[in-house]
Formats: structure tokens, C-alpha cells, sequence
């Protein structure tokens, strides 16, 4: 080391709970950021690009879940979905979804997708809404890190308990260094 002293042994089971908790923690926060967007359909003249989403990964058949509320603050602007189209990486329309899933103020859809790839989900409609499009994985591909880091968390604590030291060694070997 650069300071004259010796390097302390890092087991792995120490990484293991250290990697372990940074990705659960890592995984709790990216699943706070799928929020609701407010997409503005007059400012976009009626049509606009909501989303893009990968579906088929390892050749699942996965469902797209498309849901819209209202947010009109002027109740004689009229605020309305009239389509939801889902384009294939070609601009090719795959799937589609008309006025006949609205009630009331709200707006529910859902796309079975039957081939992989990228797609791109674009809306049609007036007025202020608060979009939110999920993707229902037939494999849930989006539970590996979690589950991963956490067996990674629970056996390095594990692991730690089944030391026959009472004491933590970096401490005890900087206690006797002195």
C-alpha cells in the first residue's frame, strides 16, 4: 500500500453481502422510476410516441398492459383517447386498440404480442392524460436481479455467522497493529 502498511484479507463472502445489497437496493429504486408519464396530446397534434418496449426475450409470448387517466383541468376542452397502435421496428401497425375500452375518464387496453423484438406504442387522442404502459413477461425476466442479490445477500450473511470468531478480524488484526 502507499502508506507503508499490509493489505487486510477480504473474504467473499464480505463481497458477497456488499454486492448483494447493492443490488437489491439498485433493484427497489429502478422499479420507483416506473411512474405514470403526462403526455400533452394537443401540444403533440393528437399523436404521439408513448413508449418503447422490448417484449419475446427467450421467446415468451408477453402482453402489453396500456393505462390512461385524464388529467383535463378545463372541462370544455374534450380529453379522450381515440387509438393506441403498436409498431414494430419496421413501422409495420402489429397490434391495435380503439375507444371501446374507455370508462368514464380512464383508458385500459391490453396487446398480446406474439413475436420478439422491439416495439414502439403510439397513441392517438385530446386533452391531458397520465399514461402508464407495462409489459405482463411470461418469463419474468425483470425478478433475476432481485432474487440473485438477494441469495447473494443471505448467504454471505450466513456464511459470516458460521466464522467461529466472535470479533470482526480487519479490527482486531488494526488493534494489534499498534
Amino acid at each position: 500500500m502507499a502508506g507503508g502498511g499490509g493489505s487486510i484479507e477480504v473474504t467473499p463472502h464480505d463481497i458477497a453481502i456488499i454486492v448483494g445489497a447493492i443490488g437489491l437496493v439498485g433493484a427497489i429504486v429502478i422499479s420507483m422510476f416506473a411512474l405514470p408519464m403526462r403526455i400533452d396530446f394537443d401540444e403533440a397534434a393528437g399523436v404521439v410516441d408513448a413508449r418503447s418496449v422490448r417484449v419475446g426475450i427467450l421467446g415468451s409470448n408477453d402482453e402489453i398492459q396500456i393505462s390512461a387517466v385524464a388529467v383535463c383541468t378545463n372541462d370544455s376542452q374534450p380529453c379522450a383517447i381515440q387509438s393506441v397502435r403498436v409498431l414494430n421496428e419496421a413501422g409495420e401497425n402489429v397490434a391495435s386498440g380503439s375507444q371501446g375500452e374507455v370508462s368514464g375518464d380512464t383508458f385500459t387496453i391490453s396487446i398480446d404480442v406474439e413475436e420478439g423484438g422491439n416495439y414502439d406504442i403510439e397513441m392517438t387522442g385530446t386533452g391531458v392524460h397520465e399514461v402508464q404502459v407495462k409489459v405482463v413477461r411470461q418469463l419474468p425476466i425483470q425478478f433475476l436481479l432481485p432474487i440473485f442479490s438477494l441469495i447473494l445477500l443471505v448467504w454471505g450473511v450466513w456464511r459470516r455467522l458460521q466464522e467461529p470468531e466472535s470479533g470482526d478480524r480487519d479490527i482486531d488484526e488494526a488493534i494489534a497493529g499498534e
